[in-house]
């Protein structure tokens, strides 16, 4: 199986969603890259901002966006579900397991951050809630690094990469 960074215009992929519901087949018609810079609200010292849909990552139909890194600016914790039910980062011992850290992620322009491998469609989109640990306010901005495809449905190919949207421990 490819890594995304290795899809290229033309490929075919199979898109399984995380409801396990039918499973569609896509070629890639473009791609680009995706840097998006999501300021979020000052969270109060030791508070909780609750989880919320990063809704400028949600796709149309035509439209694939693959995350391989989210950067933290502020010192926060950050945990992701997607679906919104289901926490992404854990795993089936811990379905409430994994999150991120700033110290994990580190700002300031080296993007040597932890990789991960968010993939979201329509009506996927991720859900994130930031904790702030510290004794003093912060305005945390998150940065998702990653890739968009423009995609075309295809009856189903003889040669496709698999892509599954969401899920625990995926």
């Amino acid at each position: 199986m490819a890594r995304p960074e290795e899809l290229k215009i033309t490929d075919n992929i199979r898109l399984l969603s995380p409801t396990g519901g039918e499973v569609d087949f896509f070629t890639i018609t473009a791609i680009d890259d995706v840097f998006y810079r999501d300021l979020r609200s000052a969270i109060a010292a030791g508070a909780t901002q609750a989880f919320a849909e990063v809704t400028n990552l949600n796709p149309t139909r035509s439209n694939l966006i693959w995350i391989g890194k989210i950067e933290i600016d502020g010192n926060v914790t950050v945990q992701l579900k997607q679906p919104a039910p289901t926490n992404r980062w854990g795993t089936t011992r811990s379905p409430l397991g994994g999150y991120l850290l700033d110290i994990h992620s580190p700002f300031g322009g080296s993007l040597n951050g932890r990789k991960i491998d968010v993939w979201i469609a329509q009506d996927y989109p991720p859900s994130v809630e930031l904790i702030n640990n510290t004794n003093v306010s912060i305005t945390p901005v998150l940065w998702w690094v990653g890739k968009r495809f423009l995609i075309s449905k295809i009856a189903k190919p003889s040669l496709y990469t698999t892509v599954r949207i969401g899920g625990i421990g995926e």
